[in-house]
């Protein structure tokens, strides 16, 4: 898959997952991409980085999951799938969606 589609593909499972509020979308997306999970680094929460090499640029997908309940306070748990695209260390774009699960 070439670079192009594969950010087109995951720009739009991210607005489908925001929609359904539903991590599917945007897991098919980064999976048919190619991109490698490099593993979790939450402790309470999940942060999760996916990366694949395109030549010279990078494709990379970073899913945030934490839950925001307070004691008593019961609240829904939060969604950031956010994909970067860089070129060696330098950020040429970034977007993000965040919902409610």
């Amino acid at each position: 898959m070439e670079l192009i589609l594969a950010i087109r593909d995951i720009a739009s499972a991210i607005d489908q997952s925001v929609e359904a509020k539903s991590d599917i979308n945007w897991k098919a997306a980064v999976t048919s991409a190619g991109l490698v999970s490099k593993g979790d680094t939450g402790q309470t929460s999940i942060d999760e980085r996916f990366e694949r090499a395109f030549g010279p640029a990078t494709l990379r997908f970073q899913h945030r999951w934490w839950d925001t309940s307070k004691i008593f306070t019961p609240r829904p748990d939060q969604t950031k799938p956010t994909p970067t695209l860089l070129y060696g260390d330098k950020v040429l774009s970034q977007c993000d969606g965040t919902y409610d699960t």
